[in-house]
């Protein structure tokens, strides 16, 4: 099981707005620049679902911002 989400980056997404019941849905920023579009985050700090990929495709460790998309 991957790592949560940084305390900070989960308290950025527990402000945005509820996608679908207690899940956040957002585009996340990695610590190189990278944006991963269509992450779909639970309880604010597991990410379960990026578009079109098995798993998680990255480090959760290395997330360093959130963005809302719901």
């Amino acid at each position: 099981m991957p790592a949560p989400l940084s305390d900070a980056v989960t308290e950025l997404i527990l402000g945005f707005p509820e996608y679908k019941m207690g899940t956040h849905k957002v585009a996340l920023k990695l610590r190189d620049g990278t944006i991963v579009e269509n992450v779909l985050v639970a309880w604010g700090n597991e990410v379960i679902r990026v578009d079109g990929v098995d798993g998680c495709p990255f480090d959760p460790k290395e997330v360093v911002d959130a963005y809302d998309r719901s």
